[in-house]
Order: structure tokens, then C-alpha cells, then sequence
């Protein structure tokens, strides 16, 4: 039993480790969730700006369209020819104010696009990493709950079945300990009145006595179940209940009695084919 309760008792430690692993495996998946929906929230706004970026992109482009064929129309956009075409000062100003203007347009226009779609597509590129690194460790991340889930399944079970084995040795014991209980009592009704004297303080007293054997089933005198180490006695020479170490056979305890059995002889329950062997001897034990 404390056997079992100690290894009860680890069993529930490591129990307690996985189940704060498992916890802290779901902890970890509810981030990376809570990651992987603000990923998606980011791919989404990314989505509208691209759809703005491509919106300002057309209307950019019909306006550098518009400055082409303006200046298409205008023809020569060489400054000394435009000065000498002009028929006054200020009509040449104005003209070369005009195509200054335009060029200025135009360049930022193709700058700015330029831009927008550099930004874009690094944004866009940095996102669709960030959403493959977040998947690997999000599945790599479910998986060891999965892992750490079944161990800890699979440790509660060990649990519960150590603890059924822990109730049912128990109560194994408690049925054990009655019939101990009630053997012992019944014993006593068997016991002379005038008990032998008992073993001395150096352990034990030595008795020489027959021993014979016998292989019948069923219980003792005591109600005991038969088995190896039961031993039948004359409870006026070894009482009931005695242990005793007996040569070529063991240990044994005086659980029995029998008419054929008197003064300094003993029984003692064996196999069919060791009592065989056995037979009838002579033998110095030592009642404890």
C-alpha cells in the first residue's frame, strides 16, 4: 500500500506538470491565434490600399496622359525655341512657366507611383513572411498541445487506474485483516486452557517433532483457506497462531488442528506430489 501510494503520488506530480504544459500550450496557441487574426486584419487594410494605391495609380497615369498630349500638341518644348516662337516677352514666360509646370507634374506623379508601389509590394512581401513564419509556429505550436494533451490523458488514466488498484487493494486488505480478524477468534476457542509456555526472549523455542503432510482443500480449523504454510498442530504443545521455521519446508504458522494430530506432531499442507516426497519425518523446528 505504500508503495502504491508513493507511486500514486508521482503519477499526480507529473500530472500536475502536464496539465500546467497543456496550460501553457493553450496560452501560447491563443497568442499566436490572436497574432494570426491581427496578420489578417493588417493583409486586409494592405488589401484597400492597394485598391487606393491602384485608384490614385489610374489617375495619375490619365493625368501624366493629359500633360504628354499636351505638350504633344504644343509641339517644339526647346526654351530658346519657345522664347523665339513667342510673339511677346510675357507669352514666352507664360509658355515656359506652363511646360515647367508640366514637367514638374509629371515627375512627381512617376515619382510618387514609383513609391506607392515600392512600399506596397515590400509591405506586401513582409506580410506574406510574417503570415508563413506565424503558420509554422501556430501548427508547430498546436501540435505540442496535442502532444502534451494525450500524455497528460494518458497519465490521468494511469492515475485513476492506480487509485482503483489502490481502493481495491484496500480493500482486499480490509477483507484480509477480518478474516485475520475472525481466524484469530475462532482460535482461541480452540486453544487448551492451560497454554504451552512461550518462546524465549533469544527469539524462539526448539521443539523436536514428526511431521507429516497432507494435501486436502478447503480451510483449517480456524476458517483459514488452506495453502503452503499451514500447519496443523496440537494446540496444547504449539498454540495457534505460532510461526515456525521448519526444516526442508520453510516457514510456517499453526493455523490447524486435527484429531490425528497429538502432542509432538505436526501436519503440514503440501502439493499432492511434494507430500509424496515428503512422507513421515523427524524433524527439530523453532516456534516463534
Amino acid at each position: 500500500m505504500q508503495a502504491l501510494d508513493t507511486k500514486t503520488h508521482q503519477a499526480l506530480l507529473s500530472l500536475y506538470s502536464l496539465d500546467s504544459q497543456v496550460q501553457a500550450w493553450r496560452t501560447r496557441v491563443a497568442s499566436l491565434g490572436a497574432a494570426a487574426a491581427e496578420l489578417r486584419r493588417r493583409r486586409t487594410t494592405l488589401r484597400t490600399q492597394f485598391g487606393i494605391a491602384r485608384s490614385s495609380l489610374a489617375v495619375a497615369q490619365r493625368q501624366l496622359a493629359a500633360n504628354i498630349r499636351a505638350l504633344y500638341e504644343q509641339g517644339n518644348v526647346d526654351p530658346v525655341a519657345v522664347m523665339f516662337g513667342a510673339t511677346s516677352l510675357g507669352k514666352g514666360l507664360r509658355r515656359l512657366d506652363d511646360l515647367r509646370r508640366v514637367a514638374d507634374e509629371s515627375r512627381k506623379i512617376v515619382a510618387a507611383t514609383r513609391a506607392a508601389r515600392i512600399r506596397l509590394l515590400r509591405t506586401q512581401r513582409q506580410l506574406a513572411t510574417e503570415a508563413s513564419r506565424l503558420a509554422r509556429s501556430l501548427a508547430g505550436a498546436r501540435q505540442a498541445e496535442q502532444r502534451v494533451v494525450g500524455a497528460a490523458a494518458a497519465r490521468a488514466a494511469y492515475v485513476s487506474s492506480l487509485q482503483a488498484k489502490e481502493r481495491l487493494q484496500a480493500a482486499q486488505v480490509q477483507s484480509v485483516v477480518a478474516t485475520a480478524q475472525s481466524v484469530q477468534q475462532k482460535s482461541q476457542t480452540l486453544q487448551p486452557a492451560t497454554a504451552p509456555p512461550p518462546p524465549t526472549a533469544s527469539g524462539g523455542r526448539q521443539l523436536t517433532v514428526s511431521a507429516t503432510c497432507y494435501d486436502l482443500p478447503g480451510r483449517t480449523a480456524t476458517g483459514m483457506p488452506v495453502g503452503p504454510g499451514v500447519v496443523a498442530v496440537d494446540p496444547s504443545v504449539i498454540p495457534l497462531g505460532s510461526r515456525m521455521s521448519i526444516p526442508g519446508y520453510g516457514s510456517g504458522v499453526a493455523a490447524d488442528t486435527g484429531s490425528g494430530i497429538q502432542g509432538a506432531t505436526i501436519d503440514l499442507w503440501m502439493t499432492p506430489s511434494q507430500c509424496a516426497l515428503w512422507g513421515r519425518r523427524t524433524v527439530t523446528i523453532t516456534v516463534y
